[in-house]
């Protein structure tokens, strides 16, 4: 049972008046009896203040054991809470302020923080700060080899890193004295895979502020968010490539169902109309023969691009097999819809793609089925549209 610190803090007062009691007593009975009983009361005032001492040496174990059980319930829960951040949340940057938020919980004597990361221009920017002003984060651009840990390390930037007073009387830094007043920090760098990603700062302005400890603790929690963003990396690429087609930049036929799905469930719920197109690139067989996939590639490019403009911000299209496109326009007609996909013909066919010496005419069939009307489910509503598409082919053959 952990001691109780009031209870504590009364036996130890208690146990310093009777220190200085027996002292007191000690002195006068030496100086009224003479040597015959100084050394009893010495040695009775030496036992009590090797008592006392005990009992303060408990109190400070005591104290640093409180210290480091909230350290270690806090870290706990930062793991926790941080993975499931990295994992699940879009908002990147809330990701960062999470991880500064409880870092600072458990070094509640940092005077400043920061997650810097790799902005576009190759420089460390602030993705999230504690303790520094707006106008200072935002323009801050800091060179990776300007920063405290590479000029310590000298560019061998691995692990976290303890950076006292004296090291900051012999690196070389960007700031001018008077800018920072940094006596204490602890720095590490974050990776994702062998990328380096950013750095984690702990900052104090009194020296001695951190110790070894505390940066196992930084480098232990370091490498924990490190897994984090690498296994968010894997994840968002995965969903990349679940939701959209790499050549076209349109969805993929998979996720295009799912969406589908939901617009014809609002469609039921709400009584509203909407077509259902399918494109089919024409000639894409005679480039690819005449002049290979590279053209063919290109071509498709070109009439998806085109093929997206027929689309509102709400409208939904994309990538239905090798060279055909599907999109489901939501609230509208098909006469309207007849005359946006005729323009996009007239335009795509006024514009021929040149690749090399050749130039080849861009031009795609379509057919069109309205909901509810042509079908209740995405498979009617495809083999309507297919019909049509493959009537107009043949019109055009």
């Amino acid at each position: 049972m952990r001691p109780n610190t009031r209870s504590f803090l009364t036996a130890y007062m208690l146990a310093a008046l009777s220190t200085l009691g027996v002292g007191v007593v000690s002195l006068h009975m030496t100086l009224v009896h003479g040597g015959a009983l100084a050394r009893p009361a010495a040695a009775l005032a030496v036992c009590c203040m090797v008592a006392l001492l005990a009992g303060k040496r408990l109190r400070l174990a005591e104290l640093e054991q409180r210290e480091s059980l909230r350290r270690m319930e806090l870290l706990a829960a930062m793991n926790v809470q941080v993975n499931r951040e990295v994992l699940l949340n879009e908002d990147i940057e809330l990701i960062y302020r999470t991880i500064l938020n409880y870092l600072f919980r458990v070094f509640n004597t940092a005077t400043t923080g920061s997650v810097l990361t790799l902005g576009e221009d190759g420089t460390l920017q602030f993705a999230a700060s504690r303790g520094f002003n707006e106008a200072f984060v935002k323009n801050f651009h800091l060179r990776v080899e300007d920063c405290f840990l590479y000029q310590l390390t000298g560019g061998q930037m691995q692990n976290a890193r303890l950076i006292t007073n004296e090291d900051f009387k012999r690196i070389e830094t960007v700031f001018k004295p008077g800018v920072w007043q940094y006596q204490s920090v602890i720095s590490a760098p974050l990776f994702v895979g062998d990328r380096f990603f950013g750095l984690l700062n702990l900052d104090s302005a009194l020296p001695g502020t951190f110790d070894a400890d505390d940066v196992q603790i930084v480098e232990l929690f370091r490498s924990q968010i490190e897994v984090g963003l690498l296994a968010r990396e894997r994840y968002t690429q995965k969903i990349e490539r679940y939701q959209m087609d790499a050549l076209t930049g349109l969805l993929t036929r998979r996720y295009f169902e799912d969406l589908f799905k939901l617009a014809l469930d609002r469609a039921i719920r709400h009584k509203e109309n909407f077509v259902l197109a399918l494109f089919d690139v024409d000639g894409l067989k005679k480039v690819n023969d005449a002049a290979g996939h590279l053209a063919g590639d290109q071509m498709l490019l070109r009439i998806a691009d085109a093929v997206r403009l027929s689309c509102r911000s709400f409208d939904t299209i994309g990538r239905y097999g090798g060279d055909e496109f599907v999109a489901a326009y939501l609230m509208t007609d098909i006469p309207t819809m007849e005359k946006k996909i005729s323009g996009i013909q007239t335009r795509l066919r006024a514009k021929p793609m040149v690749f090399g010496e050749l130039e080849y005419r861009l031009a795609f069939s379509y057919g069109l089925a309205s909901f509810p009307q042509d079908g209740k489910s995405l498979e009617e509503l495809v083999a309507v549209a297919d019909r049509k598409l493959y009537a107009m082919k043949d019109a055009h053959a």
